[in-house]
C-alpha cells in the first residue's frame, strides 16, 4: 500500500502487515504509530496555517 513520505512528499511503501513506512527516495523509516504521529503533526501544522488571526480569540 502506498503512503506520503513526510519527508520528501513522494510516494513511501506501507508494509502489508501495516506496521512500517518505508521511503525508497530518501530512506525516511517508521513504524506505523510513528508515522501517523508525525503525519498528524504535518497536518495540525497544515491547518494552523489557514486559521486567520482574530482579535479576542
Amino acid at each position: 500500500m502506498d503512503a506520503k513520505c513526510p519527508e520528501c512528499e513522494r510516494v513511501a511503501i506501507l508494509d502489508d502487515d501495516v506496521t512500517s513506512v518505508k521511503c525508497p527516495h530518501c530512506n525516511f523509516e517508521a513504524d506505523y504509530d510513528t508515522y501517523l504521529e508525525i503525519m498528524k503533526d504535518h497536518a495540525m501544522n497544515m491547518a494552523s496555517d489557514y486559521i486567520p488571526d482574530r482579535p479576542g480569540m
